[in-house]
């Protein structure tokens, strides 16, 4: 797997969770301050280095976004769901196709303390390049699940104890007047811009909760919404 951009590298080095096997740099590129300090970065820890031209770029990162750098790695390891279960907040990504609203999703989980974040095991991107990307490597310190469908996760979070709140735009429920009312243990549900969270988990849900609005454009961005409410919730 190559992996691209210049902050999603230093994070899957520092996160130390895949094994490395090389990396490419631009070699025009000795003069961006970023790019010299991420190559230095990656000779302390003992990374081979291979100075490339940009054709080279992006034959392997398949885009142009690399930033002049590309990682050669191992694949994400998964956590199994079980392992999570105890912690106190889990997110799932109900019917969220598009891997920028994952990574951004996953960049503002990681900075707000959700460190457990649930994908179906169909339907969901991976941890994708792109993925990696859209975090800035944020995800490469979370602890990813997918091994059970979206329902599959809220029937297990429920049967240990977790208040389920799904976000959906015709919710009864108010984010910040719920901060208080919940539990140690709760599953924040966020569903996709065109499917939104499905009929089953907000029939199931504790809370179905909006985030109230005022403005004349009457929905967010699912990474948006979520954004909002990690911050609310986070405790």
């Amino acid at each position: 797997m190559f992996l691209y951009g210049i902050n999603p590298i230093f994070e899957a080095v520092r996160a130390n969770r895949r094994t490395i096997h090389r990396a490419f740099l631009n070699k025009d590129g000795l003069n961006n301050p970023r790019l010299k300090k991420l190559s230095q970065y990656l000779s302390t820890k003992n990374i081979q280095i291979e100075w490339v031209d940009k054709m080279k770029l992006f034959e392997l990162a398949q885009t142009r976004e690399h930033q002049g750098a590309v990682l050669e790695a191992e694949p994400f390891e998964f956590t199994p769901f079980a392992d999570m279960l105890g912690e106190s907040k889990l997110i799932l990504l109900d019917s969220i196709e598009d891997p920028h609203n994952v990574g951004a999703i996953m960049r503002t989980a990681e900075c707000f303390g959700w460190k457990n974040v649930l994908l179906p095991r169909r339907g969901a991107p991976l941890i994708l390049p792109s993925v990696v990307k859209a975090s800035a490597g944020a995800c490469e310190h979370l602890n990813v699940a997918v091994n059970c469908s979206a329902n599959q996760y809220c029937k297990i979070a429920r049967e240990n104890g977790y208040v389920i709140v799904a976000l959906d735009g015709s919710g009864k429920s108010d984010l910040e007047g719920l901060r208080g009312e919940l539990g140690d243990k709760v599953l924040l549900v966020v569903g996709g811009e065109n499917a939104g969270v499905s009929q089953f988990i907000l029939n199931m849900a504790d809370h179905v909760a909006a985030i109230p609005q005022h403005g004349r454009v009457n929905s967010l961005n699912a990474s948006v919404a979520a954004a909002l409410a990690l911050y609310l919730l986070k405790g």
